[in-house]
């Protein structure tokens, strides 16, 4: 059965239906800040339109992963606008599209390391939990800290070793950037006046959407890569490759106006590494489409970062120097980033074997009271939590997608993806399901089609 698609759409070519979802998420991003409450209906209507699409089409187009990244896209969007959804929302549906997934595709017997994951996030839970005296505080910690994990385990399972076509996977990765220009829009349109609102270097609710700053730089920064990631393969097509760099280059304003410094060098390293991999997996045409691409994405930093370095008045070179709004360089605290990694990596070193087990927050002692943190690292909260399962968590993790690279090569975005994940999980955990849904991209096995990643210019894939 082919992919449904209304009538009216049939007649559009593929660049005028590209414009038309473009012009449509605008609009949803501006509606959505005039009515927060929608977040909920929007919420729930994509899931359930999603899994018909699905079940429709029998996932013949690879439509599980079509929704599950336009859900990836949606999720820091509808944490913001939705008093109703679950914070793990999106985490919960995509487990279970992984499992619709595996109900018409199968899954490979060489995904056995990805079960091997997974059962190594027991132990803790069993032998360190007493689950009969379970508070609620603690079960929801316990939620928190494995559904990105389990998230990440059942989407893998499903892409390993699958066949995947670079025109598919470019619809996948449309399909997520665009609810991210919805959240673009809906944060552009609540942060407040620049000179009035912008007085420290701290990041800023504000000029967030009102939601966490860190959560929504590591969308936009994801977002500013994917249509950077259009620009390059729409390069022939001056009115479209046009748009696809404005907004980028808009998404990667918003996301710097937050001042929240991980979601931004990750979408910004991401870039130059997919730039990296065009170059390297190309003949001379795709070289040069590089080149052209590195200077168009430094021109474009450039005029972004200058135009925020006037409306703050230099406070954006301050937070990226580590400088306070004076100027002075900041000090390390103890639950800073770094402070709190090297306190969770003490407690492996006290609790080798099961770890602390999942759920717990960081205590840290002052003068005053005790503190309690979060982990920002994914790495360092496995091995504190899991102990020696959390340190085999890790290597299958990364040894995995690395094998899979020198083995076969079989993945030009792998290099892309894997730095994604990396650094999101290490200034961000898995506070989103964005790093695991990239994970599993990793896995497939990408046709090219041709020798070469840039022969000749990439349609948009829409229809």
């Amino acid at each position: 059965m082919d992919t449904v698609i209304p009538s009216w759409a049939t007649n559009l070519s593929a660049d005028k239906k590209y414009f038309f979802l473009l012009f449509l998420h605008i609009i949803l991003g501006s509606v959505l800040f005039q009515n927060p409450s929608l977040g909920t209906y929007y919420g729930i209507a994509t899931a359930l339109l999603g899994v018909l699409y699905i079940l429709w089409n029998q996932n013949k187009n690879h439509e599980v992963l079509q929704v599950a990244g336009y859900l990836i896209g949606n999720e820091v969007l509808l944490r913001m606008t939705s008093n109703f959804l679950n914070y793990e929302f999106v985490k919960c549906g995509l487990v279970l599209l992984a499992g619709l997934g595996v109900f018409y595709d199968g899954f490979s017997k060489k995904s056995f390391p990805y079960w091997i994951y997974l059962l190594a996030l027991v132990p803790s839970v069993v032998f360190e939990k007493d689950l009969t005296a379970l508070t609620k505080s603690t079960f929801n910690g316990i939620v928190f800290d494995l559904s990105g994990p389990i998230c990440l385990g059942a989407l893998a399972i499903y892409a390993f070793d699958k066949k995947l076509t670079l025109r598919a996977l470019n619809k996948v990765i449309i399909a997520m950037g665009l609810p991210i220009l919805s959240c673009g829009v809906y944060v552009f349109l609540y942060s407040p006046e620049v000179d009035t609102y912008m007085r420290g270097v701290s990041s800023n609710a504000m000029f967030s959407g009102g939601f966490g700053p860190n959560q929504v730089a590591t969308v936009l920064g994801l977002g500013m890569f994917v249509f950077f990631m259009q620009f390059v393969i729409m390069i022939n097509k001056k009115a479209l490759s046009l748009i696809n760099l404005s907004i980028s280059a808009f998404l990667c304003y918003v996301g710097l106006m937050t001042f929240s410094r991980g979601g931004m060098i990750t979408g910004l390293a991401i870039c130059v590494v997919f730039l990296g991999s065009v170059y390297c997996f190309s003949d001379a045409f795709g070289k040069t489409i590089a080149k052209i691409g590195a200077m168009y994405f430094t021109l474009s930093v450039l005029l972004v970062v200058g135009l925020i370095y006037y409306q703050t008045n230099g406070l954006i070179l301050n937070r990226y120097t580590n400088r306070d709004h004076r100027g002075n360089l900041l000090k390390e605290r103890d639950f800073d980033r770094k402070g709190l990694a090297e306190l969770q990596i003490k407690l492996f070193i006290e609790n080798p074997i099961l770890g602390t087990g999942p759920g717990e927050r960081i205590k840290i002692n002052q003068a005053e009271n005790a503190r309690v943190f979060s982990s920002h690292d994914e790495i360092t909260r496995l091995l504190a939590e899991h102990g020696i399962s959390g340190l085999l968590s890790i290597l299958i993790l990364i040894l995995t997608p690395l094998v899979l690279f020198f083995k076969t090569r079989h993945n030009v975005y792998l290099a892309v993806f894997f730095a994604f994940w990396f650094l999101s999980i290490n200034h961000s955990g898995m506070r989103t399901a964005a790093p695991a849904f990239l994970y599993a991209l990793m896995l497939f096995k990408v046709d090219l089609g041709q020798k070469s990643f840039f022969r000749k210019p990439l349609e948009p894939s829409i229809s």
